[in-house]
Parts: C-alpha cells; sequence; structure tokens
C-alpha cells in the first residue's frame, strides 16, 4: 500500500525539487508517489544514500597538484580494494626484478639498474605482474637481437674457415699478431673488444688476409710497433724466428708447430710477448 497520508501531510508545503526545470513539491514525485510502504521507501532511500556515498568525484583542479595528489592517495585504494585496480608492491624491492637466467653470457645486463628501474616503477604504482611483462619483453629484445648476431658470426666464420682452408688456424695466429701491434693504446684496444669488433669476422677477414704479408715484412712490423733501437731489433729477430719455425722443416719446432702443440704455441706467445706492446691484444 502506499505511504501513510500522515507521513506525507508531515512535509512541508514549500519543500520543492527541481523535475526537469521545473519546481515540483517532493510529495508529487515518483519517489515519493510510487513508494509501495513505509519499509520499501526506507530500503529505497538508505540504498541511494549507499550508491552516492560510494561514488568517486572525478571534478579536480588539475592546476593544483596538491589537489590531484590528496584525491589519488583518497580514491586510489578503494578502486584497489575493489579490485578495479590493481595493488602495487609496497616498496622497490618487492617487484624482485633480476637478470632473466634466458639471457645468454655476454649479453650485457646492469644489475645497479635493477634497483633504478624498480623504483620508477614504485613511484608510478605500476603492478608487479606488469613489471614482469616488461622484463620478458626485454629478454626477448636482448636475445632475438644477441640470436641474430651469433647466426651471423657463425656464417661469417664458417665463410672463413672455408676460404682459408688448412691455412685458416696459421693465418688466424698471424692475424693475432698483426693487431698486437695495430693498436697503440689500451683505450683503443677497449672499445675495439666493446663493440664486438675484435672477433667480428668482418674484421677478421681482412686482417687474415693481410697478416701473413705483414708478418714476412720486417720494415712494416718495425714502423706499425712504433719503436726504434731495441723494440725494432725484438720486432725483427722474433719475426725471423717465428717465420722460420712454421716453414722450416728442419727447426725442432716446426712438426710440433703444425701440429698446434701447446708448449710450442705458448713458446711463440713468450716471444711475441717481448714486442712492445704485444700484451695488447684483441679478443678473438
Amino acid at each position: 500500500m502506499p505511504l501513510d497520508a500522515a507521513l506525507v501531510a508531515q512535509l512541508p508545503a514549500d519543500m520543492n525539487v527541481d523535475v526537469d526545470g521545473k519546481a515540483v513539491h517532493i510529495a508529487q514525485t515518483p519517489f515519493i508517489k510510487e513508494a509501495k510502504d513505509f519499509p520499501s521507501f526506507v530500503k529505497g532511500a538508505y540504498d541511494a544514500h549507499r550508491e552516492v556515498g560510494s561514488r568517486i568525484p572525478v571534478k579536480v583542479d588539475a592546476s593544483k597538484p596538491e589537489q590531484i595528489e590528496e584525491w589519488r592517495k583518497t580514491h586510489i585504494p578503494t578502486l584497489q580494494k575493489a579490485g578495479l585496480l590493481h595493488t602495487p608492491p609496497a616498496s622497490p624491492a618487492e617487484y624482485q626484478i633480476s637478470r632473466p637466467d634466458e639471457i645468454p653470457e655476454g649479453l650485457g645486463w646492469d644489475e645497479a639498474r635493477n634497483v633504478k628501474f624498480s623504483t620508477i616503477l614504485h613511484k608510478y604504482g605500476v603492478p608487479k605482474e606488469m613489471a614482469a611483462e616488461l622484463v620478458d619483453l626485454q629478454k626477448e629484445a636482448m636475445t632475438g637481437g644477441f640470436q641474430a648476431i651469433k647466426t651471423s658470426v657463425e656464417e661469417g666464420m664458417k665463410a672463413l674457415k672455408t676460404e682459408h682452408g688448412d691455412q685458416f688456424d696459421t693465418r688466424m695466429e698471424a692475424a693475432k699478431r698483426l693487431t698486437s701491434v695495430i693498436f697503440k693504446t689500451k683505450e683503443e684496444l677497449e672499445w675495439f673488444n666493446l663493440v664486438g669488433l675484435g672477433d667480428h669476422p668482418g674484421f677478421l677477414s681482412v686482417i687474415m688476409r693481410l697478416a701473413p704479408l705483414a708478418m714476412q715484412d720486417s720494415s712494416f712490423m718495425r714502423d706499425a710497433g712504433g719503436g726504434g733501437g731495441d723494440a725494432a731489433m725484438a720486432q725483427d729477430e722474433v719475426r725471423k724466428e717465428v717465420a722460420d719455425i712454421m716453414s722450416n722443416p728442419n727447426n725442432p719446432k716446426h712438426k710440433l708447430y703444425w701440429q698446434r702443440d701447446k708448449a710450442t704455441m705458448e713458446y711463440i706467445d713468450n716471444l711475441y710477448k717481448k714486442i712492445p706492446g704485444a700484451d695488447q691484444k684483441v679478443t678473438f
């Protein structure tokens, strides 16, 4: 049954509300007229009260950062509690960012950046689930590029072995010796290795063709070494002895050299160490 007339009569005569731009007495609104009974009216009023109370205001003065920050502190936790937003970790450390196991050795991963990355994620309230996906994306980018480079290098080395045949090891050794006198400073060498050129087939293909000629030219090796006097004599003596080992069958180390005997190869290494600057080597 409708609301008791005695209750409706208690509403002041001037209690008007706006309905579609017109002032209407509240007793004439559907809210009152369509109420089935007093209990239903009270229940409907309370439900409306709760809905209004749970609404989140969206009018914020964007020119006032303090209002924006206050809105965030007040309302974002409400959305998170309702499951409408993911709740970020309580601290940067809880993201647990670390180097993925799938990243091959040799690919750079700066552990110090883990802390910086986690701090940025926490600053902007990024969910932990999203952080894991971002790390996976970085892993895919790194390993994909690495695989392409690795394939290119492997194919390049295969082509070099085909080109030089049974002379590959000898010319590779000669290329190492030549690079030891090309680079004058530690900084040059570090940069060359850092950018990945030291063992790149494109670089090796050129040096391996030049090295045998350069090793036979004492004047080039002397000039390339940049030294004079004792340094030049050391270069020339080493070149002669190594050339004799490689080409003279009567040399007791000749056969061992071509067998890649470990002691003989170490002996030659030690010979080259007598040349100033020979301790600077490109990574092969």
